[in-house]
């Protein structure tokens, strides 16, 4: 529920943004007039329908732009007598109406829903910095999610880092194998500069706030969330470390053996990035014989970036694709995931940040319309690694 019309103001901005491909960063938060405008328009009610429909949502459902028309003017008026009396500009059952007219048919495609904004909220309370108090309990709950969601777990204690994780699920009536990489440590980042509790997940102006929530606790939890509904799925091995931030000193000592036990239809990096307007870049390459090259995605690949850019065009927004991997170059041993895939790899990184997630400093966070695009994307994913491996 909401209070307050920046609340209504924000769903309306991001029905409005989605259904129109508007610039995210240029439209943070509409006004509650230029949302009216532009849903109340031809062109505008229409964008309006065809994203209902691109997301299942009955014809029924769908208000006419007539009745659109009248709730918001029902509302502006009521906003006006509001601000004429000097009255708080709270709750009312025109903002009840447009919330329940516009935005409630398509919140569960477009935000996350309260299953993983609570993993979110349980994961970003552990501190996980080095040393941090949190990593035991940590490390506890990450298995426990795990081997509720049928994965076998078997963790690896260095003697000088903190437990790698290795989780295999056996297939679901899919083909092909998916090796997922990612890591439960944060940065040191000093939490006295946090304009919030940085163990508390907070939501604010569209955005999740918490340490590690872009780096990378967030993209770690939407795929916890859809691994676990997932009742069709390809076979996954799952490596997570715990010294990412201070140099995956076991790691590369660890993860070498491990790649070389398995092949891969498709090596799914940690997270990945939106631009500010929205566009999604897309990481995607094939391995050289140096391990580290970048070659550019084989035809095979090049079928999965068009299936996530059919996810992109349904979130109103564009993509791009580079041949490269994420920039980890802030660590003179790099990436211990890169640097190990084998030849012919293919390597992917997509993913839930933006340029204003402020990754290992104050107030990180990650936008939260793309935990939906990442939800639906790693079920395309499956889908395509099952096809390939298939010779569909």
């Amino acid at each position: 529920m909401f209070s307050a019309t920046e609340d209504l103001e924000e769903a309306l901005t991001l029905v409005c943004a989605t259904a129109l491909g508007l610039d995210r960063k240029l439209h943070g938060r509409m006004r509650f007039s230029d949302c009216a405008s532009l849903l109340t328009s031809e062109d505008g009610h229409t964008a309006y329908a065809n994203l209902a429909a691109r997301f299942g949502v009955v014809a029924s459902d769908v208000p006419t732009r007539a009745a659109l028309a009248q709730v918001f003017a029902d509302e502006a008026l009521s906003m006006r007598a509001l601000r004429l009396h000097r009255g708080r500009n709270v709750y009312s059952a025109g903002k009840l109406a447009l919330w329940n007219l516009v935005w409630k048919p398509l919140r569960a495609a477009l935000s996350p829903d309260e299953e993983t904004l609570r993993l979110a909220r349980e994961l970003v309370a552990f501190d996980t910095r080095p040393g941090g108090p949190g990593i035991a309990s940590c490390v506890a709950w990450l298995q426990h999610q795990l081997c509720g969601s049928g994965f076998e777990v078997r963790p690896i204690e260095p003697s000088d880092g903190n437990p790698i994780l290795v989780a295999r699920r056996a297939a679901r009536g899919l083909g092909g194998r998916v090796v997922l990489y990612g890591h439960y440590d944060a940065a040191p980042t000093d939490v006295a500069a946090w304009q919030s509790p940085p163990f508390e997940l907070t939501e604010r102006g569209g955005r999740l706030y918490g340490l590690a929530a872009g780096d990378n606790k967030i993209a770690l939890v939407v795929r916890l969330r859809e691994l676990a509904r997932m009742e069709r799925c390809p076979e996954i091995l799952w490596l997570l470390q715990g010294d990412e931030e201070t140099g995956s000193r076991a790691a590369h000592r660890v993860l070498p053996a491990l790649v070389a036990e398995h092949d891969a239809t498709v090596w799914v990096e940690e997270n990945g990035y939106h631009d500010d307007d929205g566009t999604q870049r897309v990481l995607a390459r094939t391995l050289g014989g140096a391990g580290e090259a970048d070659l550019p995605p084989d035809q095979a690949l090049w079928r999965l970036i068009a299936v996530l850019g059919s996810v992109d065009r349904d979130f109103g927004v564009g993509h791009r694709v580079e041949s490269r991997s994420l920039h980890k170059d802030f660590f003179e041993s790099g990436c211990p995931f890169n640097r190990n895939l084998p030849e012919a790899a293919r390597y992917l990184a997509i993913g839930v940040n933006d340029p204003s997630s402020a990754i290992h400093r104050a107030n990180e966070s990650v936008p939260t319309w793309t935990l939906p695009v990442h939800a639906r994307q790693l079920h395309a994913v499956m889908r395509w690694v099952d096809e390939t491996a298939r010779g569909a």
